[in-house]
């Protein structure tokens, strides 16, 4: 790459930053580090460390979440680490962050927000104060962008004060997983699923995401719209867009990019929202630690949207996502039609043909259809022929970086991308009239019933 990249990581001793992003930077080095490869990282933090203090800190941390840990691979990420101690609301103390960076304009720098969301203006106004806004500079922000459509426009507006467009990469870490990666190529490579990715065969999608655990200790960022809020106007808006995208005119990013703006901007819900919606809290959410009394927070959403286009007016898409499941699951659903009911199928038992992307804990991407038993002459069973990706390069984060030092934007979510999925979060959120029920249901069930209610009152059935 031949050149000196200077990441300026804000919130280094932060959870994030640990688990995640330093080992992410230490397969970066492990992997890729030379003389064509030149890379520094200012950690900045709140805590009173020296150099020395902040790597033996770090280190212990370090040993347990990298998955492949050596000590003279870890020992040459600790090289290229500097701590920089800094008051985070006072603007003069960023000038300890100056005095670290090369006085090279050849160096590039990239300040990495891994904080809390409520501190992202202040970094940025303080950046431009004392003029560390470069013009081959980048700024990278975590998600949340914002916790309503309001307060995601305020804080764009105070970025793009200070950076361009182009500068600035907001992060969907679902985009780096190859599968998800594999949808568009997928369906725009294959003549087999192309011409008929579309409301004349597909029947339904379908999208489930589940975790394992409860809120816990992150109640009060939960107890404020979890599920909507966390999941659905990031990560489930993305594979949306993947799933529903028409085909860019070719692969650079803003191709890409208009092509997903234009589902959000398709999507829309029934004007009745208790037809569509179904919210749920697990029984025990109102005794977690601090949770407000009688919260009406959901862990548990299922939505039934369609998108008013050509290619799927009326095809169903169906979303479910909540805590306290029996196991963690993240998976598409792309149902076909049913056949007539005739030759093979005079009795309506064949299942549907299917295509199953699995994003966790297995990623794969599977394709279901029917084919006569061996040796009888009319009973025809379901098989699958199953593609899983057992070469792993690097970690989602690991790849967002790199695509970072090289200027690749196209996995990194646009402004008008952001800004569309919550217009339809907030019309939730703010939901007046008609309004969906919050339900309780059993931990570790598949939720609710009404959520059951909602695909089966449509003559259909949620993957199992």
């Amino acid at each position: 790459m031949n050149k000196h990249i200077v990441f300026v990581l804000f919130g280094i001793t932060w959870d994030l930053a640990k688990r995640k992003i330093l080992p992410a930077f230490y397969n970066i080095f492990s992997e890729c580090v030379n003389e064509d490869c030149s890379i520094d990282i200012i950690g900045v933090g709140r805590k009173d460390f020296d150099n020395k203090d902040f790597q033996e800190y770090i280190s212990e941390d370090l040993k347990n979440f990298i998955s492949s840990y050596n000590q003279n691979k870890l020992n040459i990420l600790l090289d290229a680490l500097k701590y920089c101690k800094i008051n985070f609301a006072d603007s003069d103390s960023y000038e300890k962050i100056r005095d670290l960076i090369p006085a090279n304009k050849e160096v590039e720098v990239v300040y990495y927000l891994s904080t809390p969301p409520q501190l992202f203006t202040t970094i940025v106004k303080s950046l431009k104060e004392i003029k560390l806004n470069m013009s081959n500079s980048r700024i990278v922000f975590e998600k949340p962008f914002g916790t309503s459509l309001d307060s995601a426009k305020n804080l764009n507006t105070e970025i793009r004060k200070v950076f361009k467009e182009e500068q600035i990469y907001r992060i969907d870490h679902y985009l780096w997983k190859d599968v998800i990666q594999n949808i568009a190529a997928f369906r725009f490579s294959n003549m087999l699923f192309e011409p008929i990715w579309n409301n004349h065969y597909i029947d339904n999608i379908q999208i489930t995401v589940s975790e394992k655990l409860w809120v816990e200790d992150r109640w009060d960022f939960y107890d404020k719209s979890w599920a909507l809020r966390d999941m659905v106007q990031n990560h489930l808006m993305q594979v949306i867009a993947l799933i529903a995208m028409e085909a860019p005119y070719n692969l650079d990013a803003d191709a890409i990019k208009n092509k997903k703006v234009e589902v959000l901007k398709a999507l829309r819900l029934d004007d009745n929202f208790a037809k569509s919606v179904v919210y749920g809290q697990y029984e025990w959410y109102q005794q977690e630690n601090w949770v407000k009394e009688n919260s009406q927070t959901e862990t548990f959403v299922a939505l039934k949207l369609f998108i008013d286009n050509w290619r799927f007016e009326w095809v169903p898409f169906y979303l479910r996502t909540w805590k306290n499941l029996k196991e963690k699951v993240t998976r598409i659903v792309v149902e076909f039609k049913k056949l007539p009911n005739i030759l093979f199928n005079k009795n309506g038992e064949l299942n549907q043909n299917r295509i199953v992307i699995e994003i966790y804990p297995k990623e794969s991407i599977s394709v279901e259809f029917n084919i006569k038993e061996f040796g009888q002459s009319d009973k025809i069973k379901t098989v699958k022929s199953i593609f899983t990706n057992k070469e792993e390069w690097l970690d989602a984060y690991s790849k967002l970086i790199t695509d970072i030092i090289k200027w690749e934007s196209t996995l990194f979510t646009r402004w008008d991308f952001i800004e569309e999925s919550w217009k339809l979060v907030d019309n939730l959120v703010e939901c007046k009239y008609n309004c969906p029920l919050v339900h309780k249901y059993k931990p570790w069930t598949s939720g609710p019933d009404s959520a059951f209610s909602l695909i089966e009152k449509d003559g259909r059935k949620w993957f199992n």
